[in-house]
């Protein structure tokens, strides 16, 4: 009993005095004391193991109420555009499946002007946008910079840095005038006292599939980001170039509601 004290901090007294007890309660010996060393009698050898459930199922009974408040799961639902969901996403995923395996991902691909009306409304959890945002309502963190860039077949033309007027003659395959990307590039295109009428645009499409296929058939010029670019340009026959005084960065952030 000496032992059994030191191990759980207590006087040898105090640990027979508990003993004593718990043989009262039920009314059987639960240790052999006739001999110099102290032995269980067969019930206190079949009373060790109910103890020993007994410890085991505090130490579960433990383990799971904190592991389940450590636990997340459920589902995140996120409104993205373009960029984010073919460059970011699939190793943003990757990195926090592997941390949190019971969370289940819904990703909507959408234009910009779309995503901040999602998250505005709640309907998404987060929005990962390629524009300026400055509103009260989100919750706004930058996640990186982003150069768009033009692109052609490979047989057309234009390489390196070519004059605005150079382009004249080329038919667009452009986004969706609700795309972020368009209205960042037309913003810069009238600051520079480019005539955006001119431009034609023969297909309007939020696909980037379409876009790049269209684009590397000659169906027409066409802009991007450059993440989306280099990591096509080795499968399709695609090239880029610039156009002199159009240089586009633009800011990808990802948004919360401040409610």
């Amino acid at each position: 009993f000496s032992k059994a004290g030191k191990a759980l901090f207590l006087s040898q007294p105090t640990i027979s005095l508990h003993i004593s007890n718990l043989e009262k309660e039920l009314n059987t010996p639960l240790f052999d004391r006739t001999s110099k060393e102290v032995n269980l009698t067969p019930a206190g050898t079949e009373f060790l193991k109910y103890a020993l459930d007994l410890i085991n199922m505090k130490n579960k009974a433990i383990h799971n109420i904190v592991s389940s408040q450590k636990k997340i799961t459920g589902s995140i639902k996120i409104s993205t555009s373009t960029t984010p969901s073919l460059v970011l996403l699939p190793k943003a995923i990757e990195i926090f499946q592997s941390m949190h395996p019971e969370v289940k991902f819904i990703v909507e691909e959408k234009s910009s002007t779309v995503i901040l009306e999602d998250v505005c409304s709640l309907t998404s959890d987060l929005g990962i946008v390629g524009m300026q945002v400055d509103n009260e309502r989100f919750i706004i963190e930058k996640l990186f910079e982003d150069d768009i860039v033009f692109v052609c077949s490979m047989d057309t033309p234009l390489n390196g840095i070519v004059d605005i007027s150079d382009i004249a003659s080329y038919k667009f395959v452009s986004r969706s005038d609700l795309s972020a990307t368009r209205i960042e590039l037309e913003r810069l295109m009238a600051e520079r006292g480019i005539e955006i009428r001119l431009i034609e645009h023969v297909v309007e499409s939020d696909n980037m599939n379409l876009a790049l296929q269209l684009v590397s058939r000659g169906i027409g010029i066409s802009y991007m980001s450059k993440s989306i670019y280099e990591c096509f340009k080795g499968i399709l026959g695609i090239k880029s170039f610039q156009i002199r005084g159009l240089n586009v960065t633009r800011q990808i952030n990802l948004l919360t509601n401040m409610r």
